[in-house]
């Protein structure tokens, strides 16, 4: 019994000289993501190098303890608010009856993209237009323009007028996480 408790003595004595002379193996401990923005511009990457589009990793550049806030690009879904982004809002009056009706208080695209809750795969207020309006729509993003009206008084002649509303909004595709990052050693841990 006591040959082997020296024998696992001297194991763990011999495990730990290793580790301390062990070279440095560098190891990124990444805290939880948090959700920035879909906007490359509103972030910051206090990380070497400052790349936005991956993940940043410890290299035996940095020292172990060495901390720094790493952001990155992912592709998908953004939160509903940032799904999209305006292109273009307009409103005009039109000679037409008030269909399909706009369902919300004040004539903006912001209420619009609100009242549909920001979901404009099924609606029934999009309009078909050539997307070579806007050069960014089906080479990178997809677009989509939605119109509603709303009833004005008829005009002198009996005929019916309304107020036409027409958004149109890019999908956004990619958004931007961040998370605290360290460097620490794998001999260490």
């Amino acid at each position: 019994m006591k040959r082997i408790f020296l024998y696992c003595f001297l194991l763990a004595c011999t495990s730990a000289a290793y580790a301390q002379n062990a070279p440095y193996k560098p190891f990124t401990l990444r805290a939880p993501a948090q959700y920035l923005s879909t906007d490359a511009y509103a972030v910051e990457d206090t990380c070497p190098g400052h790349n936005i589009l991956k993940q940043f990793s410890c290299t035996k550049n940095e020292p172990p303890g060495f901390k720094c806030f790493d952001v990155y690009m992912v592709e998908g879904d953004p939160v509903d608010s940032q799904r999209y982004t305006l292109l273009q809002e307009t409103l005009e009056e039109q000679n037409v009856s008030a269909q399909p009706p706009c369902s919300f208080d004040s004539l903006t695209c912001a209420d619009f993209l609100h009242a549909l809750r920001y979901n404009l795969a099924f609606s029934w207020y999009i309009d078909n237009y050539p997307s070579s309006s806007f050069p960014e729509c089906g080479e990178t993003y997809s677009c989509t323009r939605l119109s509603c009206f709303r009833p004005l008084p008829d005009a002198p002649d009996g005929s019916p007028r309304s107020q036409k509303l027409t958004c149109v909004f890019k999908k956004n595709q990619i958004f931007f996480l961040g998370a605290q990052v360290t460097c620490k050693d794998k001999n260490t841990r």
